[in-house]
């Protein structure tokens, strides 16, 4: 099992120093990944339920939030092992074309690292926001897809869909990584997995989803693949880790990997420990409890 941390880009303690310090002592701890959240806007009246807790209340610390490619970027000038991942991109807030830019950008200027994961998105007021449609936004994250394997995969790419279209053209740089780096999934409903299953390389919910319904999730995964003619074994079990319990808490380290166990007994094979949700947590608060991880958690020679 691999492991990663969040970077602290969102909330009263994000900078580019605190970016840059997680990031390096993260790899030199031996962590896998580094991770950055999508996020536009902190509505005062919002008109959707936040799906991350049973209240349906965003987080406050979400209200000062960096944007994920960019400080993806940036962590990638400071480290040359970790994989710099995106958990998740809201796939109809940017254009394919401008993520397949990025995107392949960010892979060939860390050695190819990237990992996209995409979601549809639940924030209405983000859509109305980005003049997108809220309702639309499954089948459009399902054409974003398409679009941008076209991009990163065909030699002169060309498009013509109901959201997307742009003519055959030369489009470079390739991603470094062959044929393109991984794409996972977030979200736990039927509709993103069959869109895993389909157009993804893995599945990527939160630990809202119990090792119970994770288990549940991936036969429904592996059905829908095997529907779609894809070998379900090389779809990867992924995993966002929100902090509950506080992973700072001493007294919960045994829960927590009694927990991982249960994940890596039905095949999550990498998890990514977001550290600053559903609070926000000091750079020394969270640097140690990295440390906690690694030493009575992870436990790696």
């Amino acid at each position: 099992m691999q492991f990663g941390i969040a970077l602290p880009h969102f909330g009263p303690a994000a900078s580019p120093e605190a970016i840059i310090e997680v990031a390096r002592a993260a790899e030199a701890m031996g962590f896998d990944s580094l991770w950055a959240l999508d996020r536009l806007l902190w509505p005062l009246q919002a008109t959707s339920k936040y799906p991350g807790n049973p209240q349906g209340k965003l987080p406050e610390v979400m209200q000062n939030s960096y944007d994920p490619l960019t400080v993806l970027t940036l962590a990638a000038a400071h480290t040359r092992r970790v994989r710099l991942g995106t958990s998740v991109l809201v796939a109809a807030y940017r254009s394919p074309l401008v993520v397949a830019k990025m995107g392949a950008t960010l892979d060939v200027v860390s050695g190819g690292r990237l990992i996209l994961g995409v979601g549809a998105g639940w924030s209405a007021d983000e859509f109305h926001g980005v003049a997108q449609s809220y309702r639309e936004r499954q089948g459009q994250a399902d054409e974003f897809l398409r679009a941008l394997h076209v991009l990163w995969t065909v030699e002169q790419p060309s498009f013509e869909g109901r959201y997307y279209r742009f003519p055959k053209s030369i489009f470079l740089p390739k991603p470094l990584q062959q044929p393109r780096p991984p794409i996972w999934i977030g979200g736990n409903t039927p509709r993103a997995l069959r869109r895993a299953a389909e157009l993804g390389d893995g599945w990527h919910p939160t630990s809202r989803t119990t090792p119970e319904a994770l288990a549940q999730g991936a036969r429904l995964l592996r059905k829908y693949a095997r529907a779609a003619g894809r070998d379900p074994e090389q779809l990867a079990l992924t995993l966002r880790w929100n902090a509950i319990p506080a992973l700072g808490e001493k007294k919960n380290l045994a829960q927590v990997r009694e927990r991982l166990r249960a994940y890596q007994g039905v095949g999550v094979s990498h998890v990514c420990f977001d550290l600053n949700i559903p609070r926000p947590r000091s750079l020394p608060v969270m640097l140690d409890t990295m440390e906690r991880l690694m030493q009575h958690v992870i436990q790696r020679p």
